[in-house]
């Protein structure tokens, strides 16, 4: 009997892939570890656990692979924002600041996905403008008629909604600067969620207006 022969192309795929979840969340780790260049296909391949052709067979190329991740992350942050918006007969100053904390808990639970913000931020271009548009866009659009209800109630001084925005987004940075955090003081490293609070609130106060008298 003829021995079977075995075609010669491409080495057959690991029969233990990880479930695409799992895939997407190492993903976002190792990109914000190592940041997009350094983040090589062979180098996120080994840290997938996965066969080195496995992301351009499944994603295409290392690019949609990383929207494929970000949109992971991306869709559950903006998903808990808006139920925080959305929350029936609440006071819109309430609402507010509920919003900021939910903002800052969310990214301190999941600290990647602001490291791969700063990451992008200094350095511009198409993958910025992505995270922009599906990420900052949507929270922005969302709050901006809730400041201004509460502008002109009298309720929080007229900032623009851009430097609101940024000063919001900007504390985020924690998440990215944990070694620095970690020399000032050990507040972040007994307590992050309360940390993350507390910079809420620090914020809020200087808006609101009549606060600390």
């Amino acid at each position: 009997m003829r021995a079977a022969t075995r075609r010669v192309g491409r080495p057959a795929q690991p029969t233990d892939i990880p479930a695409d979840e799992e895939i997407l969340a190492r993903g976002l780790a190792a990109f914000a570890e190592l940041g997009y260049d350094r983040a090589s296909v062979r180098e996120l391949a080994r840290r997938l656990g996965v066969s080195h052709n496995f992301i351009n067979d499944r994603y295409g190329s290392k690019e949609r692979f990383w929207r494929a991740v970000i949109d992971r992350s991306l869709a559950a942050q903006v998903a808990r924002l808006r139920d925080v918006l959305n929350v029936a007969g609440e006071d819109d100053l309430a609402r507010l600041r509920n919003l900021v904390h939910a903002f800052h808990q969310a990214n301190v639970a999941e600290p990647d996905l602001p490291r791969i913000l700063q990451y992008e931020s200094i350095r511009g271009g198409e993958r910025l403008e992505y995270v922009f548009q599906r990420y900052l866009v949507p929270v922005r659009d969302a709050v901006a008629p809730l400041v201004q209800r509460l502008v002109e109630q009298g309720r929080v001084r007229s900032v623009p909604i851009d430097v609101m925005v940024y000063a919001v987004v900007a504390m985020n940075s924690v998440n990215a600067e944990v070694s620095l955090v970690s020399l000032l003081g050990d507040t972040f490293a007994t307590d992050p969620q309360g940390f993350a609070r507390m910079l809420g609130d620090i914020l809020l106060d200087g808006l609101v207006m009549g606060a600390g008298g």
